[in-house]
């Protein structure tokens, strides 16, 4: 049956944290994964959601399927989240997910069955699955600039040339508040500049997010979003509670359309839950009851909001830090930039044998194309860190 499948190409990411997993030098270094870590090393289950699951587990009634397009009340909860109440001159609906890897490979699924000779353009670098997924699907994959490697800042003026060039039959993938792995946030001029250049040319724009509330605030961090939503006439999100409820493997999120014609909208909602009926059918609803639980119970939601401020706080430390260690090992301010960055990655400027080298030598594991998860840090291995950087790199 299979003996003429050809070996697929490895997951970069997944073959390194076994590596690292095996890996029992003292002196290790684990920023591979991106997942949030506390300084024992550890990825903690938050107070908010142990106490949800406690309530759950004793008054919840059911653990029956909920419907093909999730638990209504859970995707309004999550719509509101978003979009901040801010939108009301558009129409928008959505359908709960297995994650937000989901959210999108839906979202490209509707693109290629609407508009099957779309064009989607990604950012210069973007995350491991984003390629993969849309080409699985068959959709054509172009990527636009965003990270200059010499200067760790924006390429600005290359990327609203190439965004100036597009039209109708190009979707563009942008990325919410601190999360794009360069940790490069697009700031509201940029957001506001985009959302013109999209209602000139007419390009699609699509909205992946998973680290709202772990940027500036969970206000702040939906004001792209919301740029947007105002600006054009038609987007797609994609959102995953995976990051800011530290729900990784319940698998929560949601996949939201808007538009200004109700009657499409609706239709593309419905195709949305008839494409993932061949795939999951419908939603795994243990995690999107937790959020739910927290969103509309006060105190949870006050607890919740203290440890994201908490989490946000301490990933903030830690990129000052490390970015004061390294100026004084270089004697330089090369890798300033960490402490500029939000959210959990940074693309160290080191070649994939520098990287190789850190892994092997140093048992500091990064990915090839320099990307590292500043919250995988413990904050004593901060000075090793830096050392072991200005050493290779």
């Amino acid at each position: 049956m299979f003996a003429d499948l050809p070996l697929p190409k490895p997951d970069e990411i997944v073959p390194l944290m076994i590596q690292a997993s095996k890996d029992h030098r003292s002196e290790k270094v684990d920023m591979t994964v991106g997942v949030y870590r506390d300084d024992s090393g550890n990825t903690p289950i938050m107070k908010a959601v142990r106490e949800a699951e406690k309530y759950l587990a004793v008054n919840r009634t059911t653990k029956s399927y909920v419907g093909p397009l999730g638990d209504p009340e859970f995707v309004a909860l999550i719509q509101e989240f978003a979009f901040q109440k801010k939108i009301e001159n558009k129409f928008i609906r959505g359908i709960q997910t297995p994650g937000g890897s989901s959210a999108l490979s839906l979202i490209l699924n509707l693109i290629k069955k609407a508009q099957p000779n779309m064009t989607i353009w990604v950012s210069d670098p973007t995350y491991a699955n984003h390629g993969p997924t849309a080409k699985s699907i068959g959709l054509k994959l172009k990527k636009y600039p965003f990270l200059n490697r010499e200067t760790n800042k924006l390429k600005t003026d290359s990327l609203m040339e190439t965004l100036d060039s597009l039209g109708p039959k190009d979707a563009v993938l942008l990325h919410g508040s601190c999360h794009n792995p360069t940790g490069l946030c697009l700031d509201e001029h940029h957001w506001s500049k985009i959302a013109d250049i999209a209602q000139k040319r007419c390009f699609y724009p699509i909205i992946d997010t998973a680290y709202q509330g772990l940027g500036i605030s969970i206000k702040e961090d939906a004001k792209g979003l919301i740029i947007m939503a105002e600006k054009v006439d038609d987007l797609a999100l994609s959102f995953s509670c995976s990051k800011n409820f530290g729900l990784y493997n319940d698998r929560v999120g949601c996949a939201f359309l808007m538009g200004s014609n109700e009657q499409e909208i609706k239709i593309a909602q419905t195709q949305l839950a008839s494409l993932a009926r061949p795939c999951h059918w419908v939603a795994p609803q243990n995690g999107a009851e937790i959020v739910k639980h927290i969103l509309t119970t006060p105190e949870l939601k006050d607890t919740w909001h203290e440890e994201l401020s908490v989490m946000k706080k301490r990933i903030v430390g830690l990129r000052e830090k490390l970015s004061l260690a390294l100026q004084v090992e270089t004697g330089t301010k090369k890798y300033d930039f960490i402490a500029d960055n939000s959210g959990l990655f940074s693309m160290l400027p080191g070649t994939p044998r520098q990287m190789e080298i850190l892994r092997n030598d140093y048992a500091v594991y990064g990915l090839d194309d320099g990307r590292i998860n500043l919250a995988g840090l413990s904050e004593n291995q901060i000075s090793y860190l830096a050392k072991s950087i200005a050493a290779v790199i």
